[in-house]
């Protein structure tokens, strides 16, 4: 999440869309730069990837009018999008074994972790990490309380487009690739027939929306 009182942009980092990436591009032009959700505090709850919710209601509280920011965030093809979190959630749970004291691993059998398929059917798409576009960006209503979403898949034409509306000037070669999977294969060889339409079935909204096939 980034916020620009100056430049009068939010930008609001939904898991696994590039979002690593745009925080860095952002952060010269930004007044509000997220942290870590564990860092967070009453003076400062601004977190990586804080929901447009729970940001209105901060602005609210400060006294900032949110219809004068303008407001965006970016979508991926969700059967994508969850191989990427696949992978994301493996290299989270190597680094804490890793970093995990000797004496709390002695005794624990190696590897645990789960199939691609155990972790998609045990998603929670209102979760954080997990949430689709429709509970990370709507109200209660389902009203977006985003107005501008731009596509992962052609982020590297629309962002520069989209900043320079904002006053913000950049080339595709500005952007860096950072934060991506490692070691992972095309999105498509990882499912089956019962995760392909586990997927289609959680992130129905998202898929239908933006056109997005399998």
């Amino acid at each position: 999440m980034r916020v620009s009182h100056a430049y009068k942009f939010i930008f609001l980092a939904m898991p696994r869309t590039g979002s690593t990436s745009i925080r860095s591009i952002l952060d010269f032009y930004s007044d509000i730069k997220s942290i870590n959700i564990k860092q967070t505090t009453d003076g400062f709850p601004f977190y990586h990837h804080i929901s447009a919710m729970e940001l209105r209601e901060i602005f609210n509280k400060r006294g900032w009018n949110w219809s004068e920011y303008r407001r965006f965030c970016v979508i991926r093809n969700p059967y994508d999008r969850i191989v990427s979190l696949y992978h994301h959630h493996l290299w989270m749970q190597n680094r804490r074994a890793n970093e995990a004291p000797m004496r709390e691993r002695k005794g624990k059998p190696p590897g645990g972790a789960p199939s691609f398929k155990d972790y998609v059917m045990r998603i929670n798409p209102e979760s954080r990490l997990t949430a689709s576009l429709q509970s990370f960006i709507c109200d209660k209503g389902e009203d977006f309380l985003v107005e501008d979403v731009l596509v992962f898949e052609k982020l590297y034409t629309e962002l520069p487009n989209y900043l320079s509306g904002l006053g913000i000037y950049i080339t595709s070669s500005d952007i860096p690739y950072l934060n991506a999977s490692d070691n992972r294969g095309e999105y498509r060889a990882y499912y089956d027939e019962d995760t392909k339409e586990r997927v289609a079935k959680l992130y129905n909204h998202d898929i239908t929306r933006f056109g997005y096939g399998f």
